[in-house]
Order: C-alpha cells, then structure tokens, then sequence
C-alpha cells in the first residue's frame, strides 16, 4: 500500500510517499495518524506542502546567513566584579552571553546556540562561536573587563 507519511515514523519521515506492507498500514500507521493512503489528491497536496516547507527553509537559511554576517567579528563587552589575578565573582555564562546578543539584535538567542567550553571566571578576551543551526555560524570576541569602583 503507498502512504504518505504525516509525522516521522519508523519506516519513513514526514512528507515522504512510501511504499508499506498493508499490515503495517492499516494496523499501525493509519490508526496513529502517521499516514494517509496515498491518493492522487493526497500526493498533490503532499507536493505543496513539501515546495511550501522547501521555500521556508530556505528563506530560515537566508535570514540566518545574515544575522551570522551581523554577528561575525563583533565585540560583546562585560563588566564585573574580580579578585585577585583577575578571577571574577561569579562568572558570565552561555545565557549572559545569548541576552546580550538579542539586547543588541533584536534576535532572540537561545543559550544552546553559544559554544562555550564552561563558564568564564577570568578578566579577559575570548574567542565564542555562535551557532545559528543549519551549519551558519559566527564567530565573536567576548571581553570581560573589571569593574571599577569610585570612591566618593
């Protein structure tokens, strides 16, 4: 029996026309949900919908490959408190690091898109990439500065 997937499943993904065992179809993918018989209609609107998906990745891709051209070779600034031989008091993370990116673009960053080895304790300058998925990435410097206290 031919089937057009609705959701991935074992056998096939999502959009895909696949030819299936009639068990397997009437048993199993078809009281799930997971497919529809594959009828002349189906198969069209299955090609709509993939040219449709095929379209919207590939505007996603346009967009991340500008906001990785934005990002790349910035300078994100970080002031914070330090002790001796410039050990910081807490630390600026993977999440300080994607706020401040979607303070300054406008684009919200998720903290799983910063690749950070660990936490940064020390004053200093530091290589990050961002992640955008799809393979786009951006690479940007992170410099921690002390923060100065003025007496009155």
């Amino acid at each position: 029996m031919k089937v057009i997937f609705l959701k991935d499943a074992p056998k096939g993904k999502r959009g895909e026309i696949k030819e299936v065992a009639d068990g397997y179809a009437r048993n199993f993918l078809l009281p799930k949900g997971l497919a529809l018989p594959a009828t002349p209609s189906a198969i069209k609107a299955a090609k709509v919908l993939s040219d449709e998906k095929a379209e919207s990745q590939a505007r996603q891709r346009e967009e991340l490959g500008r906001i990785a051209q934005e990002l790349e070779g910035k300078e994100l600034h970080f002031k914070a408190k330090a002790g001796a031989k410039g050990r910081l008091h807490g630390a600026i993370t993977t999440a300080s690091i994607a706020d401040e990116l979607s303070r300054l673009t406008g684009f919200e960053f998720d903290k799983k898109k910063v690749e950070l080895e660990g936490p940064l304790h020390h004053v200093g300058s530091y290589d990050v990439m961002i992640n955008l998925g799809t393979g786009t990435e951006a690479k940007i410097k992170v410099v921690i500065e002390e923060e100065t206290t003025q007496d009155d």
